[in-house]
């Protein structure tokens, strides 16, 4: 349904939006008249209403009630409609501008809430670029003199006998791609994070370490809610509290 804002002539305070029945209501009210300006989403400037070939019926219909009542010496003013009573606050101009820009009172929290979530956008990829540093040089610390053996002696079907170094050539992958930028490939992280969440959660618990299981579940946990939520509050916090996982983890192998 069309709603319209309007004003006087000599006056820059608008009021509405209204409904056509609405402005029906203030024209039989007396609050408007055919010489009131009008204002819609579909044009460019303000209008009588005298010019709206939708506002003649309910312009007709109070030019033919003050007839009525001039012929009618005896009858009263009729008060006007419960509704009128119930007219929402003027809205000027820079109100509507107000709204528009997002500073307006009712806007303001929307675009404070939007710049929560580019800020939490901005903080996802470091952090992450983080904990895949560090992950990788957990996957790969322990077997770097294997690392060198495979490098000096270019025998790469080696790799096939240490799957923590390919889990560690998959996190460098991961460390690329967040230092490019690349969030497509966070579907990928979340596969990742659920394997380190499950499956290497379990074999520390069954080697009997609990620090490190703790530390993978926690550091897992928080790459999946990195790659899965715009809160600031809740970035900041999984982003930290990830870091902090996997530096102890790698603190652990090291000694």
């Amino acid at each position: 349904m069309a709603e319209y804002y309007i004003r006087e002539v000599d006056s820059e305070e608008a009021r509405g939006p209204f409904t056509l029945e609405r402005l029906g209501d203030l024209i039989e009210a007396g609050r408007a008249s055919p010489q009131t300006l009008y204002y819609d989403e579909g044009q460019d400037d303000w209008f009588p209403l005298s010019e709206n070939e939708a506002f003649h019926p309910i312009l007709n219909k109070e030019a033919k009630r003050i007839q009525l009542r001039r012929t009618d010496t005896s009858s009263q003013s009729a008060p006007p409609p419960a509704s009128a009573a119930k007219e929402p606050p003027p809205v000027t101009v820079d109100d509507m501008l107000a709204a528009a820009e997002g500073t307006s009172k009712e806007t303001r929290y929307l675009r404070a809430r939007q710049k929560r979530m580019n800020i939490a956008a901005s903080l996802s990829l470091p952090a992450l670029a983080v904990m895949m540093l560090l992950c990788v040089f957990t996957d790969i610390y322990p077997y770097w003199d294997t690392v060198q053996l495979i490098y000096s002696e270019r025998d790469w079907a080696l790799l096939l006998e240490y799957p923590m170094l390919i889990l560690g050539l998959v996190d460098v992958f991961f460390f690329i791609c967040c230092i490019l930028s690349a969030t497509d490939v966070f579907p990928l992280l979340r596969v990742r994070a659920m394997l380190g969440l499950g499956f290497f959660t379990y074999i520390f618990w069954s080697w009997g370490e609990l620090p490190q299981s703790l530390a993978v579940a926690l550091g897992s946990f928080s790459i999946y809610v990195c790659t899965a939520t715009l809160n600031l509050y809740a970035m900041v916090a999984f982003a930290a509290l990830g870091i902090a996982s996997f530096g102890a983890l790698a603190i652990m192998n090291f000694f």
